[in-house]
């Protein structure tokens, strides 16, 4: 059986994302989909792949299974044990899943030294903004594009460090995927919103991150949220998931300006934090406002600028 010779052990850290919104959900136009992204500091994929006696996997039992057949099927040794170092909980907005599956893909081709082209895992991804967060970092814009084929990145940049990002967490709440998910996105039409959404995004969100213009960028993203809040109007009934995230966000956002939103399905959210403002007069108003509820909590990150991060042993 084939089998890596060189490494004893390879790890990748994959990045969380922010899913900052669409740009087109109408299911019915010859293109859907694309929105916007940016990759984060805090609460990284860790996975690892080395040499073992026999296969071991602390993955969920559907991945390690379909792991153990790609390699029989493909006359590959299975001594290898699989390590899920760390990751983000599932269905929270943080796209651990998708780093997840990249990560593993990634892995597996490298250490076996295998054609890169490989879909081990017949994954199509609705938006490419977890995908290309991975392969670059930073902010994205991917483009709509026709069912599920591969993503284009239309725009990627580095995204300016010193904008700080509060992100607010529901620990009693998770967002909807699966079936429930594709029968969602599969009946959306976004015919009245689609030219606003790409105003917003092509001619107020770009040009700010370009210029380092946050007063600009936290009003347009805000608006960006709004309106993509009503694609979820029927799920939610407000721009968040979770109303106890909403009331700590409107309560900090009476005395700061701040750029905020849900990330994907939620809960996860979000307040950009003026470079201006002093993270520390910040603070008190934020733990005043989330002491009111034993479900929410926080943490302060910046964007990640930077791919996936392969280390060899």
């Amino acid at each position: 059986m084939a089998e890596n010779k060189v490494f004893n052990q390879i790890k990748v850290e994959s990045n969380s994302r922010l899913h900052l919104g669409f740009i087109n959900l109408n299911s019915a136009s010859s293109y859907s989909y694309g929105g916007l992204g940016l990759s984060i500091s805090n609460h990284p994929t860790i996975v690892s792949i080395g040499r073992a006696k026999k296969f071991e996997s602390n993955l969920p039992r559907t991945l390690s299974k379909i792991v153990h057949n790609y390699l029989t099927k493909n006359n590959l040794s299975t001594r290898i044990k699989i390590d899920c170092i760390s990751k983000p909980k599932s269905h929270i907005g943080l796209g651990s899943g998708t780093q997840l599956i990249l990560s593993l893909q990634e892995l597996i081709l490298e250490y076996f030294n295998l054609d890169k082209g490989n879909n081990i895992f017949k994954r199509n991804f609705r938006s490419g903004v977890g995908y290309n967060s991975f392969r670059h970092g930073g902010f994205i814009l991917d483009a709509p594009k026709k069912d599920l084929s591969p993503s284009q990145v239309v725009f990627k940049c580095k995204f300016p460090s010193s904008w700080k990002i509060v992100l607010l967490f529901d620990h009693s709440k998770k967002g909807i995927y699966g079936q429930p998910e594709n029968k969602f996105f599969a009946s959306k039409n976004s015919d009245t919103l689609r030219k606003t959404l790409s105003d917003i995004a092509l001619n107020e969100l770009i040009p700010s991150i370009i210029h380092h213009d946050f007063i600009i960028f936290a009003n347009s993203l805000t608006k960006f949220q709004k309106l993509n809040a009503r694609f979820y109007s029927s799920i939610q009934k407000s721009m968040y998931l979770s109303k106890d995230i909403h009331k700590v966000i409107t309560q900090v956002s009476k005395f700061f300006n701040v750029g905020s939103g849900q990330s994907s399905w939620g809960p996860t959210s979000y307040m950009f934090i003026d470079p201006k403002d002093d993270i520390n007069e910040i603070l008190p108003i934020l733990d005043k406002a989330i002491s009111m509820y034993n479900n929410v909590s926080y943490s302060i990150v910046s964007a990640k600028n930077n791919k996936r991060r392969l280390t060899y042993t």
